[in-house]
């Protein structure tokens, strides 16, 4: 079985340099749809769950609210990057699976077009379910090519895992123990899926 964990660790160090470049206008415009269907509230505190270069964090610095926002990312190339972006945000180079924050620490944990390279999705889910606080949010913001081309983008995307449709995402939640979960396109192939804790 392939090490899916070292195989994301050296394609993201390798493409770090160019990823905001080809991908950063397209993803900031995604991040900013959810986070507008999400409405964070002030004063909370955030882990974005594979923050890479640090797009996400740095549109929630820019926010005009007090937040307390964190980072994991396995890249160290990725997070070099973010370091550079970032003035607010804690960054750490951690899996999600072996998240080591205590639980009930966040009100959101976000996973931004990092899901489909989780090595252990389902642990993941469990883990972000036991750092969230009661009534927490977690938001999954993700691609679905559809099924076929799901299949086919996981074999030429290294470290790519599993995608999953709409409808696996939303059951996936659903058996983590989510509740009130909620669907919405923020992009021409990207689903945000959230729920509560």
């Amino acid at each position: 079985m392939r090490n899916l964990e070292q195989i994301n660790v050296k394609f993201f160090n390798l493409i770090a340099g160019y990823y905001d470049f080809f991908f950063g206008n397209w993803i900031r415009t995604t991040q900013k749809r959810a986070i507008d269907i999400i409405k964070i509230r002030n004063n909370s505190k955030i882990l974005d769950a594979g923050c890479g270069t640090g797009n996400f964090l740095k549109t929630l610095e820019n926010s005009k609210k007090n937040l307390s926002l964190y980072g994991i990312d396995i890249s160290k190339e990725m997070l070099k990057i973010a370091k550079g972006k970032l003035k607010k945000s804690k960054l750490e180079i951690k899996s999600v699976e072996k998240i080591g924050f205590k639980g009930n620490s966040f009100d959101y944990v976000f996973s931004v077009d990092a899901f489909h390279h989780y090595s252990k999705q389902n642990l993941a889910m469990k883990k972000f379910n036991k750092i969230l606080k009661d009534n927490g949010c977690l938001a999954v913001i993700d691609l679905s090519f559809g099924f076929a081309l799901n299949k086919i983008f996981q074999k030429i995307e290294p470290g790519n895992n599993k995608m999953y449709s709409p409808e696996e995402m939303r059951h996936l939640f659903k058996i983590n123990k989510f509740r009130d979960i909620k669907q919405n396109k923020v992009g021409l192939f990207t689903t945000l899926t959230y729920g509560a804790k």
